[in-house]
């Protein structure tokens, strides 16, 4: 399936619009539900910061009641021990025989009974100990009845909290007692001496107000599935927490009338971000998404046309200042320069395969120029090859019969690569070439050829040279050698050896350079390697030069080969060196072995 087809097939939801919608819409979402849950935890915390305010002065007072008595803890006891006389509601008036008791047993200051040392409150007997807690008991009741008067919806609980009773009921309003039953099927008497240990266990913040501290802690109903806040005060006797007063708020009514109130507020929050959302939906489509689809067909219609006016006309259409507007001027100036790009590009085509064609013409040339067919006599054999770095390269071989018993042997490199290398390099093979046929020593030859190369060279180009004669009938060879790389020979009982010769400077170079010659002897079955440097100098990845000991290496590995074989496995053998490296060089050798003669060998005799 093409990438135009699938994208014609692609869903609504993978629109750009509907995307942006989305994602606006779970940010309004997200930002509602985050506004809404911030406002109801910071609305409870005040509220409930308000009503400890108010709770905390309350349990301050009713520990100021309870404290009143120095011997809280004996109070407790009594209390539990005898729990149907503290069912008694005090008077405080002579008709009341409770009253009537109290007053003949204690001495009273300003209508209350004084402060007693623990103590003391122990030398009294049982009946005065039980008067004195009974007494208490009325005392704190209605101190706790005074408070619920001020606060309506606070109930209430005194629980002790000492490990011979703990979690023994001392005092309670019944509504707090009916939030934390667990099972209730009959109506409860709420006596004291009711064990509500269990239900401590399940209460949050029990283990703080152990510790001392007070505070308010959320408490669920298993009774009737609400939830409350429980603020608790821890009452203390001699530094030590001996009893809970737990004053309970029921929170679901006004906790259920915030939420309705906030579901409004995120109703009519919600109609405002979505009002907002569609304006700004409409804006973005107006003024990014609608443009970016017409600069979309736009580019579409030039990859089908490649009709850069048709691209402009349909940019102008975009009339937004914005980087939309930018982003169309700049597509319409891209479809402009690409036609550009593509006439100028189709003309360098049209350019390259002209030069192509004009360099595989000059290659062709070269090559014809270059000797491809070799000479097949019994006295000696000879073989070359030229591989050019480039399409046309600057190396050039030559071999030639000067005389009958005299052949001319060149190898040359040009200074550069290309064209003009390759130019100066059948001017030089032929001048060469001229004056070798004319007559003359190698030496002669170099220093002629080199005066007619030093005129008019105004690109100053030169050309190392290697020129032999070899004498066919004795295996002699007169050299000369113009800066080239040193000659290799083999004996015919021996290994290939590098010959060291004397070196003149560069044909091309300076006018009045003279040149030596030197002398070599090929017996029956030697052999003579010249080369460019190409060969010693090609490199490999690791930009490690092959060099002379390898080529030494690799010809002696191949001692008996012909010189075609011979030249070929040394090929070979530079080519697995030089690997995936590219060839910066051309690559020239021409060898010859000579086999001798009969009018030889009858001399020898």
């Amino acid at each position: 399936m093409s990438r135009k087809h699938r994208r014609k097939k692609a869903k609504w939801s993978r629109r750009l619009l509907p995307q942006i919608g989305m994602i606006i819409g779970a940010i309004f979402i997200l930002t509602i539900a985050a506004s809404a849950y911030i406002q109801v935890r910071g609305i409870t915390s005040t509220y409930l910061e308000a009503k400890e305010e108010i709770m905390r002065p309350m349990a301050k007072r009713m520990q100021d009641s309870i404290g009143k008595y120095g011997a809280i803890g004996r109070i407790f006891d009594i209390w539990l021990k005898f729990p149907d006389d503290f069912n008694i509601w005090m008077d405080y008036d002579e008709s009341d025989p409770f009253y009537k008791e109290l007053t003949e047993s204690f001495e009273f200051d300003e209508d209350s009974i004084p402060i007693y040392d623990p103590a003391e409150i122990e030398s009294f007997e049982n009946r005065k100990r039980n008067l004195l807690a009974m007494y208490a008991f009325n005392s704190i009741y209605t101190e706790l009845l005074l408070c619920l008067y001020q606060q309506e919806t606070v109930t209430s609980m005194l629980v002790d909290l000492t490990d011979a009773n703990y979690g023994k009921v001392l005092m309670l309003t019944e509504d707090l007692y009916s939030v934390m039953e667990k099972d209730k099927t009959d109506s409860v008497d709420p006596h004291r001496g009711e064990d509500v240990s269990e239900m401590l266990n399940e209460m949050p913040g029990v283990k703080k107000m152990m510790n001392g501290e007070s505070g308010f802690h959320r408490f669920d109903s298993p009774k009737d599935g609400e939830y409350y806040y429980l603020y608790m005060e821890p009452v203390k006797e001699n530094g030590k927490v001996v009893a809970a007063l737990i004053l309970a708020y029921n929170w679901s009514d006004f906790h259920s009338n915030l939420i309705k109130k906030q579901l409004l507020i995120a109703v009519i929050s919600g109609l405002i971000l979505l009002g907002a959302a569609v304006l700004l939906l409409y804006f973005i489509n107006r003024s990014a998404i609608r443009p970016l689809g017409r600069i979309q067909q736009g580019v579409r219609s030039y990859m089908q046309n490649k009709n850069s006016e048709e691209v402009a006309e349909r940019m102008d259409q975009i009339k937004q200042k914005n980087e939309f507007g930018v982003l169309a001027d700049d597509v319409s100036q891209l479809a402009e320069e690409i036609d550009r790009y593509t006439d100028e590009i189709t003309h360098l085509t049209g350019e390259r395969e002209r030069v192509a064609a004009e360099l595989s013409l000059a290659a062709e040339i070269q090559l014809g120029v270059l000797p491809v067919e070799f000479p097949n006599v019994p006295d000696y054999k000879l073989y070359a090859t030229m591989t050019p770095a480039k399409e046309v390269g600057g190396d050039l071989y030559d071999f030639f019969d000067i005389d009958e018993t005299h052949l001319g042997m060149v190898i040359g490199d040009v200074s550069g690569k290309g064209v003009p290398a390759s130019l100066f390099m059948m001017i030089a093979k032929l001048v060469i070439r001229e004056y070798a046929q004319a007559g003359g020593s190698p030496a002669e030859v170099l220093t002629k050829a080199n005066k007619t190369l030093c005129e008019n060279n105004t690109n100053d180009m030169f050309v190392t040279a290697w020129f032999g004669i070899l004498d066919r009938t004795t295996g002699k060879i007169v050299a000369s050698s113009a800066g080239h790389e040193y000659p290799i020979l083999r004996d015919p009982d021996g290994e290939y050896r590098l010959i060291k010769d004397k070196r003149g400077f560069v044909l091309g170079g300076m006018d009045i350079s003279k040149y030596k010659e030197y002398e070599l002897e090929l017996k029956p079955g030697g052999t003579i390697l010249v080369y460019t440097d190409g060969a010693a100098e090609a490199t490999n990845a690791n930009e490690e030069l092959f060099g002379t000991d390898r080529m030494l290496e690799a010809l002696n590995q191949h001692l008996e080969d012909a010189p075609k074989e011979l030249v070929e496995h040394l090929k070979e053998a530079i080519e697995v060196f030089v690997g995936e490296a590219p060839q910066f060089d051309d690559l020239t050798m021409l060898c010859v072995r000579w086999d001798g003669t009969e009018k030889t060998e009858e001399q020898a005799g």
